[in-house]
């Protein structure tokens, strides 16, 4: 006998498989190849066609080529009663889920949920969302890659280049007084000799563990670097390179440690969280929602208690094809 467990775990390959085929079938180079499949797909299970008509309509709109296979009828279960659309598929949610597909079609669908996914592509070394990785760079660097990283390394004669595509990283820097190992990652620029140190580009945050570190800001050169020590860090604010300030050791660089710790931050730094945690684009039906806070200490392997964090200490609601996108609404 199938137990509760066994069948909640094919409702879930349904979902997943119904995502994949909305997203191929959304594809204007899709094959008729691709078609044929899709309707052995749908046709194997009636299971298939539940979940499919859910994802359509969990996203807005039954996508084109899947609405005229669908047309005559044949892959339905004759004794299977109609699925009804859900209230919530109303008024401005079904407006937000209609533009987030929208917006997935006109950009890509694959570059869309994934916007790290061209940096990922030309880097030396770089990692998906929810992987972290260590790695010996050519002159015995030690790097530690948190989730959705990208970067490139040159190692000349006379400078040991490193440009941060995206995400953070620390280093633990291999000393070599005749070449410099300098990090560029946007707006903010390292230089050190040998010392440990993590330096996150989306936010332009740079916090040293152990040595020193000057940083300086590209676009603008007066005042000369700031110089860091151990414990401290400084951060692009309002334009400009801010000053150093003493950080908590157990708090400054967590994420090595795989926790997150989150203390009022506002929702927008939330989402950079969890882009970096699981794939999948976050998305805010209402823009407001950016600014509210959160706190909290989770694990970076464990998005979903970050989602649960949302639903519980601020009542909102989480709408979400896992690997695909997760809507936030009140």
């Amino acid at each position: 006998m199938e137990s509760a467990s066994d069948h909640s775990e094919d409702r879930e390959q349904a979902s997943r498989e119904a995502t994949e085929w909305f997203v191929r079938l959304n594809n204007p180079l899709a094959s008729e190849e691709t078609r044929r499949t899709y309707r052995v797909w749908l046709m194997a299970d009636p299971a298939h066609h539940d979940a499919m008509r859910e994802v359509s309509e969990l996203w807005g709109a039954l996508d084109r080529p899947a609405a005229q296979l669908a047309a005559n009828g044949w892959h339905r279960v004759t004794d299977r009663p109609a699925l009804q659309p859900r209230g919530w598929l109303t008024g401005g949610f079904r407006f937000a889920a209609a533009g987030i597909v929208t917006v997935a079609l006109a950009c890509g669908v694959a570059v869309w949920r994934d916007v790290g996914m061209l940096d990922r592509a030309f880097a030396d070394v770089a990692t998906r969302p929810g992987e972290r990785r260590e790695v010996r760079l050519a002159d015995g660097t030690t790097a530690f890659l948190d989730g959705d990283t990208a970067l490139n390394s040159l190692m000349g004669e006379e400078l040991r280049e490193i440009t941060l595509l995206r995400g953070r990283v620390w280093f633990d820097v291999v000393p070599d007084k005749t070449r410099p190992f300098a990090v560029h990652a946007g707006r903010v620029d390292s230089r050190v000799l040998g010392t440990a140190f993590g330096i996150d580009r989306e936010a332009g945050v740079v916090t040293v563990e152990r040595g020193e570190v000057a940083v300086s800001d590209v676009e603008v050169t007066r005042g000369g670097p700031v110089r860091l020590t151990a414990w401290q860090s400084v951060a692009l604010q309002d334009g400009s390179l801010g000053s150093p300030v003493a950080v908590d050791p157990d708090q400054a660089l967590a994420w090595r440690r795989g926790l997150i710790i989150l203390d009022r931050v506002p929702l927008s730094h939330v989402v950079e969280e969890l882009s970096k945690m699981a794939p999948g684009r976050v998305v805010f039906a209402d823009p407001a929602l950016k600014h509210l806070t959160l706190s909290g200490t989770f694990r970076a392997d464990d998005p979903g208690a970050v989602l649960e964090a949302l639903q519980s200490a601020l009542k909102l609601r989480i709408l979400s094809v896992p690997g695909f996108a997760t809507l936030i609404y009140r």
